[in-house]
Parts: structure tokens; C-alpha cells; sequence
């Protein structure tokens, strides 16, 4: 009788040990799965994410439907610098616009007549900037409605940027919508990653 309860207990054990080592052997097929997912949860949330240019208000850098990398810890790591593009949280929505003008910057547009033309151009400071990244005649028409930026200083605020889009004549940006906080910002982005004859850095 002994003996059958001792071969009854090593083939109870048999089985335990079986179906653990199937657990085990699940598991680690599973893993390398479960671990991907986790550093794409945390890619996502605080390095980087996908993002989509929706409209036209930064072309001709910029394409409707151009999908980005928005890079999200730039804000806290080198923080915004003028010039940037940069992802914006509104009530309505994402906009992606360039900034302008950093907290404690003077900012105006003057229109200026130069060779019989009207020419409008970038003041920061005190000192003319050439927007290198978009046309004279885009630059021209930041002022076509004759928005309070122009021929007029104004300040930009602490934790407050100026941004507008490269498409000024057609972008809802800080001329109507007033600057943005720091708090709004999710983040900068400058390369395209599709469509594929559209890759590559665009700022």
C-alpha cells in the first residue's frame, strides 16, 4: 500500500511539475511581446509619439497629411527655443506652428517701403531677423489684416510664446488666438516619417 501512494505521489508531482514548466515555457514565449508593448506605452507618454499635420497653415513647410514625430521630452529637457516647431493642445484641438517669441521677448512687424515695394519684416528685439525658412512674400502677408503684431511692440510674457504658422496668410495662430503657455505646448517636431517621398527633416 505504501508503495502505491508513494508512485500515485510522484505521479501527482509529475503532473505539477509539467504544467508548471508549460506556464513557464508560455510565459516566456509571451514576454518579449509584453516588454515591447511596454516601452511603446512608455515611448509614447514621455519621449515620442506619432502626430498628424492636419490643414495647410504651415505649408509650404509643412503638407496636410504629413505624418511627425512629436518629441515630447525637448520642452523639459532643452526647453522651446525661437524658431521651433512646436505641437499646441487647444480646446479645439492640435495646431503645429513655429515660435516666434520666447517669454521676455519685444516682437513687431514693420512694413517698410524698400525699392518702390511694401516689405514687411521681423523685428525682435530691436534687431531686423530674416525668417530664413519661409518666403519674402509669405512674410508679407503676416500684416495683411493688419493684426496688432504689426508696426506695434508688444511683449511676450513669462512661460508664453508667440507662434505662427508658415502659411500666414492662412493659419490660426497666436495674431488671433493671443500667445500660448509653456503648459500647452506638448512638445516640438521636425521630422516627417510618411508620407515616404515626404522623409526627413523639415525645420
Amino acid at each position: 500500500m505504501a508503495k502505491k501512494e508513494s508512485k500515485d505521489t510522484e505521479k501527482k508531482l509529475t503532473k505539477e511539475e509539467a504544467t508548471a514548466a508549460a506556464k513557464k515555457d508560455m510565459f516566456l514565449d509571451v514576454a518579449p511581446y509584453l516588454i515591447i508593448i511596454f516601452f511603446i506605452v512608455i515611448i509614447r507618454m514621455f519621449i515620442a509619439t506619432p502626430v498628424t499635420v492636419n490643414g495647410n497653415s504651415m505649408y509650404l513647410t509643412l503638407e496636410d497629411g504629413d505624418y511627425m514625430l512629436l518629441y515630447k521630452l525637448v520642452k523639459t529637457t532643452r526647453g522651446i527655443k525661437r524658431d521651433d516647431i512646436v505641437v499646441i493642445e487647444t480646446e479645439n484641438g492640435r495646431l503645429i506652428k513655429r515660435v516666434i517669441g520666447i517669454p521676455g521677448d519685444v516682437l513687431t512687424y514693420k512694413t517698410e517701403i524698400i525699392e518702390d515695394e511694401e516689405v514687411v519684416t521681423l523685428y525682435r528685439n530691436g534687431k531686423a531677423v530674416k525668417e530664413d525658412y519661409i518666403s519674402q512674400a509669405a512674410v508679407n502677408l503676416t500684416c495683411k489684416e493688419g493684426w496688432e503684431i504689426c508696426n506695434t511692440e508688444i511683449k511676450i510674457g513669462e512661460k508664453e510664446y508667440f507662434v505662427l504658422g508658415d502659411n500666414r496668410g492662412n493659419s490660426k495662430d497666436s495674431r488671433m488666438i493671443g500667445t500660448v503657455r509653456f503648459e500647452e505646448i506638448l512638445g516640438t517636431t521636425e521630422i516627417v516619417f510618411f508620407p515616404f517621398d515626404r522623409i526627413g527633416k523639415k525645420n
